[in-house]
């Protein structure tokens, strides 16, 4: 009997975002609200990316505890908690601020952001190619997603694939990993626990205050008691038990501290101290292997706590994230290229359409350590950031953006990433009246678009200078 053929179908859209994490999802709210017939393609079951896994959001305060993202990010979050998805921002002095969420929350909230505003979504469909033509535009991509293959023309898209699988399909350059090294920083496999007693704990780190694992100068005030006040809170240190346990053989992790971190839920805790090593994870078998990997860290960190962890010893696994945490891969060269140079320049700042608050934070990509460099104030990111070189129809969001490493270890966070989706989306509707050409887009009156609409962007709000007829 012959197989029967793929079935094969095209269709036509303003804007095509591919990706639905929080560099995706909020991308196409913005499009769709400003007029553009979207679709957004996500290549699992479910939108929210990192932020369904269960790990809490960075980026929402300042190292002040001022307010730094507002707009689609914000309502998002008040629409989770209206639910019970979230309690809401806390401060830190080591992360500026944790929001914990609701990993099965964020799944519907975001469905329903994007059904609300008329976005067509296209569940369970990977990219597998890009067309562009003689002018270097990029005007069709193709998914595929039970047997069948999905070709979308668009006049817009948007890259919001974290490793930027579209922008790689269309030819924009990129470098890999860290300056220098191309060292990748590390991708963890984070899973939810149940049945955890945090007072033990809490109690066990009084009598032994060097278990502490943060006392660098930057995190005064992170102690037991900010632990035991702060309903949304990351833990990071029992780097003496984890000492322990590897002398031990008990284990192998290459972390030398464990972070738990809160969630929606005072009876889950997410835990964060997987740690997976030396993998290139936009190759597939290495992203295969560094699963398995992470696997395996899972049921040892899970024995690790019973054995070690006071208040620990009855924890059960409740959830284990969908897909591996991936930090680092590609990074694309766009018209500008944010650099710790260019944090604090003016002209940085009045192109701004988005601002990050989160700390430098470069995991070791070979070894256990952290390196941590403290944000003072929130930063500007330009509008060139987003736009690719030599690529036209296509827009950067998310952690594909261009920026050098160390500044992408601050923007790389989920916060960041939803702010910088809602003027990815927002420009996309806007080039839609200078023929689709992003670079045509006046950034002042992006920039004003996007303050109208809630967002919160550094520096002065231009008026755009009006033509005469």
């Amino acid at each position: 009997m012959a197989q029967p053929p793929l079935r094969e179908r095209s269709i036509s859209y303003d804007v095509a975002v591919i990706g639905g994490g929080p560099g995706g999802f909020p991308a196409a709210l913005a499009a769709a609200r400003n007029g553009a017939r979207t679709v957004l393609v996500e290549r699992s079951a479910a939108l929210g990316g990192a932020a369904a896994s269960g790990l809490s959001i960075l980026g929402f305060l300042d190292r002040a505890g001022n307010k730094a993202l507002d707009g689609i990010p914000q309502e998002f979050i008040d629409r989770l908690a209206a639910l019970g998805g979230s309690p809401g921002h806390f401060w830190c002095p080591v992360h500026n601020s944790i929001t914990p969420v609701s990993s099965d929350l964020v799944k519907i909230v975001a469905m329903q952001m994007c059904k609300e505003a008329g976005v067509d979504i296209l569940f369970e469909n990977e990219l597998i190619g890009a067309e562009v033509d003689d002018d270097v535009r990029l005007r069709a991509v193709t998914v595929f997603g039970k047997l069948t293959t999905t070709r979308i023309e668009a006049k817009q898209f948007i890259d919001a694939t974290g490793d930027g699988d579209l922008a790689y399909l269309a030819g924009v350059p990129f470098t890999r990993g860290q300056e220098n090294t191309q060292i990748m920083q590390p991708s963890t496999l984070v899973f939810t626990v149940a049945g955890h007693d945090l007072d033990r704990l809490f109690d066990f780190l009084d009598e032994h205050p060097e278990e502490m694992g943060i006392k660098e100068d930057y995190a005064a005030g992170y102690d037991v008691d900010f632990l035991r006040k702060t309903r949304g809170h990351c833990f990071i240190g029992l780097t003496d038990l984890v000492r322990k346990a590897r002398e031990a053989g008990d284990f192998s992790v290459p972390r030398n501290q464990f972070i738990h971190i809160a969630t929606a839920s005072e009876k889950l805790l997410t835990i964060n101290t997987s740690r997976v090593t030396r993998i290139d994870a936009s190759d597939p078998v290495e992203l295969s292997a560094g699963l398995e990997t992470g696997y395996e860290q899972v049921l040892e960190i899970v024995g690790f706590m019973r054995k070690y962890v006071p208040g620990f010893e009855d924890v059960v696994i409740s959830q284990i994230a969908p897909a591996l945490g991936i930090r680092e891969t590609r990074h694309f060269l766009g018209e500008f290229r944010l650099t710790m140079d260019d944090l604090d320049s003016e002209a940085t700042t009045e192109a701004a359409i988005a601002q990050s608050a989160y700390n430098i934070d470069i995991h070791s990509g070979t070894g256990e350590g952290i390196e941590l460099s403290v944000i003072e104030k929130p930063y500007g990111i330009p509008y060139g950031s987003l736009v690719p070189k030599d690529v036209d129809g296509l827009l950067l969001s998310g952690r594909t953006i261009s920026v050098d490493s160390t500044v992408f270890a601050s923007a790389r966070v989920m916060g960041t990433c939803m702010a910088l989706a809602e003027a990815a989306g927002t420009a996309a509707a806007m080039a839609l009246a200078v023929d689709g050409r992003v670079r045509d887009v006046d950034v002042d009156a992006l920039r004003a678009r996007l303050v109208a609409q809630g967002a919160m962007i550094p520096g002065s709000i231009r008026q755009p200078e009006v033509s005469a007829a």
